[in-house]
């Protein structure tokens, strides 16, 4: 499970393509970990919140703004998987 995952995962969802039900589930749980660590931020916390809802089953049936935020959120995730790398 990695950050890297999520990213990942939003990417797919900003293209327009349904990820990779096991990256999801990896990306939810490294996004997990942060959140109950208390160091996530809004961002990163709506990303935690839209890949738990896709791993346990549910649909996000993004449309244009939907994508441009995944995009945005996967940005956000790859900023702070470069901050715990270091």
């Amino acid at each position: 499970m990695s950050l890297v995952d999520a990213a990942s995962a939003l990417d797919d969802l900003a293209a327009g393509r349904t990820p990779d039900r096991a990256t999801v589930i990896a990306g939810a749980l490294a996004l997990d970990t942060l959140v109950q660590r208390g160091s996530a931020d809004r961002e990163l916390l709506d990303a935690a919140a839209g890949l738990q809802m896709l791993a346990t089953g549910g649909d996000l049936s993004l449309d244009a703004t939907g994508r441009e935020r995944a995009a945005t959120l996967a940005v956000a995730v790859r900023r702070a998987a470069a901050l715990q790398e270091r």
